[in-house]
């Protein structure tokens, strides 16, 4: 058995991911949303665990992004729920090449490095950064139960590049002390765009994320029993490209599904990185609230360069993402599209 779950972490990820025995499976967290998605969405879910299963395998935080980390500070710090991980993967201002012990970090990172005090960090890595390097093999840990993380992203160099502007980055993303939620802005949907034309955006100029703080994000390939899952994180995609390159040493890498990367940004959905893969499941998270994501360049690339019949998965239904519903629209082009059922509270749910 392998599941995962999109739960509705606003316009970030959490990823629940459940493998093996489907009476005591072991489970594997991504990223706990922005602020929150724990109060929505996790807890409730904790609390209503046995207590012989309320460890999981891995705890990932990808990056420091308010839409990645707010809802992580809020499940850590409840007591109520007592959450706890056998390791977790997590680049703190610590982990950054060159680091100067006088400097400090930004206010979120420093609480939850407080949090993590307490809890086994980075552990696979022998304490260390949670990093790719060009003259190592791309590191794999094997999971209890059977279950393989492969990591594709960051590079020494992304994180390196990260250091100066770590504060500036992470204030500038909504991370700032007594702030609960990002302030949402209005949708502004497909009214501009009329009905879309895949052909004209999927054509558009692609220019690459340069976000510091996307491009320290942890990206990785879970193994389970024959099948891959592709966690992308926030990860910038010519990263991306090259460790699933190597990955897969010659063709394309099988996978059946990729989570994309950045919520389905135009920034970080390229050809280059779709063609990478041979994959009939491509995953947006994002309710669209904050950055408006997915980008319809983004959608339309996936649709073109996709793989025969792409199939769409949304965990909300918002003008940002029901456009790609019409009937057709996918007879023309081919492919397919899944979103929640009702009003989309509990995400989408996926089992291979």
């Amino acid at each position: 058995m392998l599941r995962m779950e999109l739960l509705p972490a606003g316009h970030g990820d959490c990823l629940w991911i459940e493998y093996g025995d489907a009476a005591a499976p072991h489970r594997i967290l991504i990223d706990g949303g922005a602020s929150g998605t724990h109060r929505r969405a996790l807890r409730e879910r904790l609390r209503a665990l046995p207590a012989s299963q309320r460890q999981f395998e891995l705890l990932v935080v990808t990056h420091v992004d308010a839409d990645h980390i707010g809802g992580t500070l809020q499940m850590l710090a409840d007591d109520e729920v007592a959450f706890s991980a056998r390791d977790v993967w997590f680049n703190g201002y610590r982990h950054l090449p060159d680091e100067n012990p006088d400097t400090l970090g930004p206010v979120q990172g420093e609480k939850l490095t407080v949090l993590l005090r307490a809890m086994p960090w980075n552990r696979a890595f022998g304490g260390k950064a949670v990093v790719v390097t060009e003259d190592q093999p791309l590191p794999t840990v094997a999971l209890q139960g059977g279950a393989h993380m492969t990591l594709l992203s960051p590079t020494l160099e992304k994180l390196a590049a990260l250091k100066p502007e770590w504060e500036n980055e992470v204030r500038k993303a909504g991370l700032q002390p007594g702030v609960d939620e990002a302030p949402a802005q209005a949708a502004e949907g497909f009214e501009l765009l009329g009905v879309p034309d895949v052909e004209a955006l999927a054509a558009r100029t692609f220019n690459e994320d340069s976000a510091l703080a996307n491009g320290s994000s942890i990206a990785l390939l879970l193994e389970y029993e024959g099948r891959r899952l592709l966690l992308a994180g926030d990860a910038h995609p010519g990263v991306m490209t090259a460790a699933i390159r190597r990955a897969a040493g010659r063709g394309r890498l099988k996978v059946d599904a990729c989570k994309l990367p950045h919520h389905g940004s135009k920034a970080n959905v390229s050809k280059a990185f779709l063609q990478s893969l041979d994959c009939g499941q491509w995953l947006f998270s994002s309710n669209g609230a904050y950055f408006k994501h997915p980008d319809p360049e983004a959608v339309a690339r996936v649709i073109k360069w996709g793989g025969a019949s792409p199939q769409l998965v949304f965990n909300y239904r918002s003008p940002h993402t029901t456009p790609w519903a019409a009937s057709s629209l996918q007879k023309q082009h081919g492919y397919r599209t899944v979103y929640p059922q009702g009003d989309g509270e509990d995400g989408v749910s996926l089992n291979w």
